[in-house]
């Protein structure tokens, strides 16, 4: 009984570990594309005030692994939702 508890234990964090990675990475690919937005399109700063990535929606997938994202998150100093498009 101890044995599965503490594999349980292990199990959950190793998981919770994961989607700490993971939603890393989507906010690190996020500040990418708003940083890329930002140098060809003149004047958009939100990579720098990006405080928060609400989520993605997968658009559309290319045979090299990348996809088309609409991606939704927040600024500093503004509780609005923005969104971009981004491929990555």
């Amino acid at each position: 009984m101890n044995n599965l508890i503490g594999g349980a234990m292990i199990f959950a964090t190793g998981f919770v570990g994961y989607l700490v990675l993971a939603g890393g990475n989507l906010e690190a690919q996020t500040r990418d594309c708003l940083e890329t937005h930002s140098r060809q399109y003149l004047g958009g700063q939100d990579h720098v005030y990006l405080t928060e990535v609400i989520g993605e929606e997968i658009w559309r997938s290319y045979p090299d692994g990348t996809a088309t994202r609409f991606v939704k998150y927040r600024v500093q100093g503004s509780n609005d939702v923005k969104t971009a498009t981004c491929r990555w």
